[in-house]
This record gives structure tokens, C-alpha cells and sequence, in this order.
């Protein structure tokens, strides 16, 4: 699994490629992004990379401040926002 910074986790999940930042508290398998043990992102049978917005503000509701700063950096990636 390539490692990277915390920020660029979310684009090999884009690229649907394995990733980890250094710590592997945010990573992905290149189907699924997750935030610790969460998955935060999926994708679907016709690749488009869908995240749950696990933000203050989001539909699935707070989980942490970390797990809210990982949902921020994927935003971007994805194809659908739930």
C-alpha cells in the first residue's frame, strides 16, 4: 500500500488505487476510503466513487473533528456526495 500525506489519500481512492496517509487513520483499498475503521466512501458497480458526509452538517451525522477534516478532503474526489 503506497503511503502519502493525509491529503492525498482521497485521490488514489479517486484513481481506485491502494493508499494510507502515515498514520493509517485515513485510508482506502481503492473501493473504499475510510476514517479510522469508518467507511466514509464507496464505489459503485459503474466505478463512481460515492462519500457519506460525515461532517457537522452531513446526513450521517459527527463522528469527530478528524473524521470531518477526512470527509473535507475527499469532497473533492468524488462523484456524489450522500
Amino acid at each position: 500500500m503506497t503511503k502519502t500525506q493525509t491529503r492525498e489519500v482521497a485521490s488514489y481512492w479517486r484513481c481506485s488505487q491502494a493508499a494510507c496517509n502515515s498514520s493509517a487513520q485515513f485510508w482506502t483499498d481503492g473501493n473504499k476510503l475510510y476514517s479510522y475503521k469508518l467507511c466514509i466512501g464507496d464505489t459503485t458497480e459503474s466505478g463512481k466513487k460515492v462519500l457519506k458526509d460525515y461532517s457537522a452538517t452531513g446526513r450521517h451525522g459527527f463522528q469527530s473533528m478528524t473524521t470531518s477534516k477526512h470527509v473535507g478532503y475527499a469532497r473533492g474526489y468524488a462523484h456524489i456526495v450522500d
